[in-house]
């Protein structure tokens, strides 16, 4: 008999492989090019991701979705849609760089950003078909595609950064990770990549896409908005310090959210319409991650400073409450994942709006409190304020759903 791993083992091990990949990417960027260079770096690859959000339709998690008698419709559309809106952004986010990064830092090179962005149109040329192969709980796919390509960016970020030593290791890093996750699509997949422009699959893709791209730029602002504030207010080497201990304490949460928005997003989507039925495997998942989210606040809350110190070095400390709270808003944002997978299974995806509207208002009160004065703590705590309430709406929004309104893709979703 053949062995093979879990499916649940494989998607763990793509997102460990994805986040630790990132986090060790930081590590090496930290030490070869130094604080200030660091900041600038940060700066940059935050804007990147905003236009990237901005483009978010979860089209591939359509596709997990999605009816089997559409499904060869629904993959060259879903194509042709990825493919426009790649080659679009990447168009925009070159047309912006100069103000963009006037208002930002000055210091940026305007050209840096612009190759950056080259990455967002290669990524609209992936093929789908990884993604496709979860209704099967297939994810080895995935772990070739997203983990291959976060490994090729590695393995190429400490001989870019030797050869740059500065900031612009991150244009040319994003586009190696881009090119091989293509590349690597590409090679993997059952299926030759198709282009259709069918306008009702396209009407329908997007009726569930548009909400969830609405929803991904709040999440930008969420997650990424006080790292944008604090760039416009503080100096490079204090955004360098700030932004590594956020990402240091999301790095649990990115990883073990992944994992459970693609591991339980199928079997959510085959019982969101069973009267009755969803309801004890959402309790279990709640207690499950809420458990392990108090775990990894608690250690943050101990060994945050060290590891700050021991991985980036000195030049990146952070103040122990900072991280603490820090940790604490990215435990509750691993909760909130739960109900917010289970929204989207019963076709929600307008309801993750109002999840985020919380963050959003933070920003602005993180803004105002800057300007009287206040430092790094006040934006934690903020933040970790805001994560609560959001968590609050999605467990309220599923706590008063009796039978979820599900689009008619839903009746059938995974099937074979």
């Amino acid at each position: 008999m053949k062995f093979r791993l879990p499916p649940a083992f494989i998607l763990a091990l793509t997102q460990v492989t994805v986040e630790g990949s990132t986090f060790l990417r930081n590590i090496v960027l930290a030490r070869l090019i130094g604080v200030e260079e660091m900041g600038l770096a940060v700066t940059i690859t935050i804007a990147l991701r905003g236009f990237e959000m901005l483009g978010d339709f979860g089209l591939e998690r359509w596709l997990v979705q999605v009816r089997a008698n559409q499904l060869d419709r629904g993959r060259g559309a879903v194509h042709f849609l990825q493919a426009f809106k790649g080659v679009l952004l990447a168009i925009a986010a070159m047309a912006a760089a100069i103000p963009l990064t006037t208002v930002l830092l000055p210091q940026i090179d305007p050209g840096v950003f612009a190759l950056a962005a080259v990455a967002i149109g290669i990524r609209g040329f992936n093929n789908c078909d990884h993604r496709e192969r979860h209704r099967e709980q297939d994810f080895r796919g995935t772990l070739q595609v997203e983990g291959g390509g976060n490994l090729m960016a590695l393995l190429a970020t400490g001989p870019i950064a030797i050869w740059t030593r500065d900031y612009s290791v991150v244009a040319w890093a994003s586009i190696v990770q881009a090119l091989s996750m293509c590349l690597i699509s590409h090679f993997v997949a059952r299926r030759c990549i198709t282009f259709k422009f069918d306008r009702d699959v396209i009407a329908q893709a997007l009726r569930f896409g548009v909400p969830i791209s609405c929803n991904a730029v709040l999440m930008f602002f969420a997650i990424q908005g006080d790292r944008m504030i604090v760039a416009i207010h503080f100096q490079p080497e204090v955004l360098a310090g700030f932004a590594l201990a956020v990402q240091l304490t999301l790095l649990p949460t990115l990883a073990a959210s992944r994992f459970i928005s693609g591991f339980d997003l199928p079997r959510f989507a085959r019982i969101a319409g069973q009267r009755g039925a969803w309801q004890a495997p959402l309790r279990s998942r709640l207690w499950q991650v809420a458990a392990v989210s108090a775990g990894m606040v608690l250690a943050f809350c101990v060994l945050g400073q060290g590891l700050v110190v021991f991985l980036y070095g000195q030049d990146f400390v952070t103040e122990p409450k900072v991280i603490g709270f820090l940790a604490l808003a990215a435990g509750f944002r691993l909760i909130r994942t739960v109900p917010s997978t289970m929204l989207v299974a019963m076709g929600r995806t307008s309801v993750l709006l109002a999840g985020n509207i919380p963050r959003i208002i933070a920003l602005f009160v993180v803004t105002w409190a800057l300007t009287r004065g206040a430092d790094l703590f006040a934006v934690a705590l903020i933040g970790a304020v805001s994560e609560a309430a959001g968590l609050i709406i999605g467990l309220a929004a599923l706590k008063s759903t009796d039978q979820p309104r599900l689009a008619m893709m839903h009746s059938t979703a995974g099937a074979p």
